[in-house]
């Protein structure tokens, strides 16, 4: 099978991989995220020409944006296409997931660092130099209070939004995206096909 060239969704390396990894799931060299592999080359997103010149006279463009096409025969994601003829309805869904801060911050941690420091000077002070019990109490508050925000700090939670496509054969998770203007502009694309098949 021929190589297999794309860019990495998150930080836009190029790389190239034996044809054999098509749909399989790889660490990305640079960034170290969780990528799947396309089925066919693709680097930069297509241009409306290249979509215009790959639809056929009589397909109807309802939405075009990046990697994302919605005619009246078909629904297009990246390396993905449903046959719109197949799907009888589109559901949004919407779930909070972690997202993790970029790798190399050090910010948590260095919190996460003062935080046992402060602790560990709190009990220090409260055993040795005969400080009172309240100043123990007051930095292991203060301690745990920066550990937990150096934990939030380190992961957030953030709305994401899928598209849900429900066929015959069951329910498929089309697309998801952070953008919640974006999706809705898509689903109605979707539905406005739906509709156009009658």
């Amino acid at each position: 099978m021929p190589d297999i060239s794309f860019q990495c969704p998150n930080c836009s390396t190029s790389m190239s991989v034996s044809g054999d990894m098509a749909n399989q799931l790889m660490e990305c060299p640079t960034c170290k995220g969780t990528i799947e592999v396309p089925v066919r080359t693709r680097g930069h997103p297509p241009d409306s020409t290249s979509f215009a010149a790959k639809a056929s006279s009589d397909e109807f463009l309802f939405f075009q944006s990046a990697d994302i096409m919605v005619t009246n025969a078909r629904f297009v994601v990246g390396a993905k296409t449903f046959a719109m003829r197949g799907i009888t309805s589109v559901d949004l869904v919407e779930a909070d997931e972690i997202v993790e801060t970029q790798p190399g911050n050090p910010l948590p941690a260095i919190i996460m660092g003062v935080a046992i420091l402060l602790i560990v000077v709190g009990f220090v002070c409260w055993m040795f130099y005969d400080f009172s019990f309240l100043v123990l109490v007051g930095s292991g508050i203060i301690g745990v209070l920066m550990f937990i925000c150096a934990i939030l700090l380190a992961t957030q939670q953030r709305r994401v939004f899928k598209i849900v496509l429900k066929t015959a054969g069951g329910e498929v998770t089309a697309y998801k995206s952070f953008d919640r203007g974006h999706i809705f502009k898509i689903i109605q694309a979707l539905n406005d096909s739906i509709i156009a098949q009658g």
